[in-house]
């Protein structure tokens, strides 16, 4: 028998440069990397509990019109308000729907973020492409032959008879088009914890075995349909929860033709696990800017019922992280509001238990 040793490269983001097309441009091949951070949120719990709390924290109880002018939820439900900064933490973008009519927003709409591409103008002379003048949406991107993108207007502060619009809500970045979400450091510490998961769960469905080696003797007696069946019944009988416990009966000719089998078990599985556990969930608040108090997961020790502490803790996350967000929210739609009426000052209500928070 002959054995290979393999190195394995080091895990990657799998975030790639913006697919710059003569049409639209992309995030990543059919907007590959907007798919990547929604797997970030869908396969790592700590990921998608931080992101949750944050946008519960920025949307607060609301929108509210500080002049009295109008009421915002008239014109964006609340259910669009949350998927849109859903989208704002998840991908670092978010775009909304303008809907007009007689040349005035009359409703804002969620439009998927990962359905949305750009319209980049190319310079004539240098043939660079520099600024966004629209946008393109697909119902899927990687099928965009069954589902043609169709082009969408910038979204103009002027009167115009533009029935749709859309605008791009974007996170600071250094990213010209589609910035990094702010937590784009901890992608990988999502990884780790959803591949922590995966490895729980096969552990589970292979009976709490390790990798486990079958030998069975005297095999060159045996043809090829032979050794498939045999295959086939050792994995039905030997595999999976339902026979990780029971009783087999072996029946030799002779003890050299008995079945032997090896266990091979990784040394300090479970201590392994758990340090890369607490490790990744650690790294996530960190790329997060969550503090520890607020965002310890449900169950663990050392949660603090230090209300001083707590307060603190909730003063520092509303001027790190949800005031500086809301900012950039409230000024993309404060622009469309502000169409609808100059005089409208729209901000976020905080939740009723909390501290008000000033801006300065």
């Amino acid at each position: 028998m002959k054995l290979e040793h393999f190195e394995f490269s080091a895990y990657e983001t799998g975030i790639t440069k913006p697919d710059v097309g003569q049409k639209y441009t992309l995030n990543g091949s059919n907007n590959a990397n907007f798919k990547r951070y929604k797997d970030a949120f869908d396969d790592s719990p700590t990921n998608a509990f931080i992101i949750k709390t944050i946008v519960n924290y920025i949307i607060g109880n609301g929108l509210i019109d500080k002049s009295g002018t109008l009421n915002p939820h008239s014109y964006i439900s609340k259910q669009d308000l949350r998927l849109l900064v859903m989208d704002f933490k998840i991908y670092g973008s978010a775009f909304p729907q303008i809907i007009n009519y007689g040349g005035f927003p009359i409703k804002i709409k969620h439009t998927p973020t990962m359905r949305v591409g750009l319209d980049i103008e190319q310079n004539s002379k240098s043939k660079n492409f520099t600024e966004v003048t629209g946008f393109w949406y697909s119902w899927d991107w990687s099928e965009k032959y069954k589902y043609i993108p169709q082009p969408v207007p910038m979204f103009s502060k002027t009167k115009n008879a533009n029935v749709y619009e859309m605008m791009h809500i974007k996170t600071l970045s250094s990213e010209p088009y589609f910035p990094f979400p702010d937590y784009f450091s901890g992608l990988k510490s999502a990884k780790i914890e959803a591949t922590l998961i995966d490895d729980a769960v096969n552990h589970v469905l292979n009976g709490f075995q390790g990798k486990t080696i079958i030998n069975v003797n005297n095999g060159q007696i045996m043809d090829d349909p032979a050794k498939e069946a045999l295959i086939k019944q050792v994995k039905k009988d030997w595999t999976g929860t339902e026979n990780s416990d029971g009783v087999t009966v072996s029946i030799n000719e002779d003890p050299l033709q008995a079945i032997v089998v090896d266990t091979i078990e990784p040394r300090g599985r479970n201590e392994q696990f758990v340090t890369y556990e607490e490790t990744a969930e650690i790294k996530l608040m960190a790329a997060h800017s969550a503090l520890n108090i607020l965002f310890q997961r449900p169950g663990s020790s050392g949660f603090s019922n230090n209300a001083e502490e707590i307060a603190t803790a909730t003063d520092s996350l509303y001027l790190g992280v949800i005031n500086p967000m809301r900012e950039i929210i409230l000024e993309a739609l404060n622009d469309v509001f502000k169409k609808i009426n100059p005089l409208c000052d729209i901000d976020f209500i905080n939740f009723g238990q909390e501290k008000a928070i000033t801006n300065e």
